[in-house]
């Protein structure tokens, strides 16, 4: 995936995964305004509609755009457009961090648990699987790469019972906070926040389980 290729050049001092410190984003992208209010984006519907397009009539609008692809693995269509569609939800939910955007982009990266392996050896210095790294881009329009682990989501899927398509939901949810700056290693408070968060975003996805925060206790 040629994005995905350029992200890992560009992102040598800014990544984050479930487990690990996170480099945060530029201070424009840190705590999404709209999750800190109960009304979730303001007051809008709580019924997301995701699009292609600016999502909505209003010329500020960013035009949001998320890029799917797969390393080490064959994932079905139905996935990958699943996965696209979840991206485009979560990013008009987290309008209001991008409002001084024209254009918001999302990269992710579905894979194997070689390939994830690879990157977590060569940006973490640990040689083993993990389930989601994130890549923030300091970038007018790439908010940066979420990489999911197929065999990982799986494995995590029916040790908490409950599908794949969940599992990378909840993982793709982690991530993209990471990407907005949010970091749950650096206080309990800031944990705390990210956890609220991630049970917002699940929320608009439907999902009323745990998030990654939450369960890892």
């Amino acid at each position: 995936m040629a994005v995905f290729a350029l992200l890992l050049v560009q992102s040598a001092r800014c990544l984050a995964v479930g487990s690990a410190v996170f480099r945060p984003a530029p201070p424009a992208l840190r705590r999404s305004p709209w999750l800190a209010m109960s009304g979730g984006t303001g007051g809008g519907s709580s019924n997301l509609e995701p699009s292609a397009g600016t999502g909505g009539s209003s010329s500020s609008a960013a035009a949001l755009s998320v890029l799917v692809g797969c390393q080490g693995l064959d994932a079905e269509d139905s996935l990958l457009q699943a996965l696209e569609a979840d991206g485009l939800a979560l990013l008009a939910a987290a309008a209001a961090a991008l409002e001084d955007r024209p254009r918001a982009e999302l990269s992710l990266t579905l894979c194997d648990s070689d390939f994830i392996r690879g990157l977590n050896a060569q940006w973490r210095g640990k040689d083993c699987a993990t389930d989601v790294l994130s890549f923030p881009q300091d970038d007018a329009e790439m908010l940066g790469d979420v990489v999911l682990c197929v065999d990982v989501a799986d494995r995590q899927a029916a040790e908490r019972g409950h599908e794949r398509r969940d599992e990378l939901r909840v993982l793709l949810v982690h991530g993209l906070l990471h990407l907005l700056g949010y970091d749950h290693e650096t206080s309990d408070v800031d944990a705390a926040e990210m956890s609220e968060a991630e049970g917002r975003l699940l929320g608009r996805l439907g999902w009323r389980g745990e998030g990654l925060v939450a369960a890892a206790g």
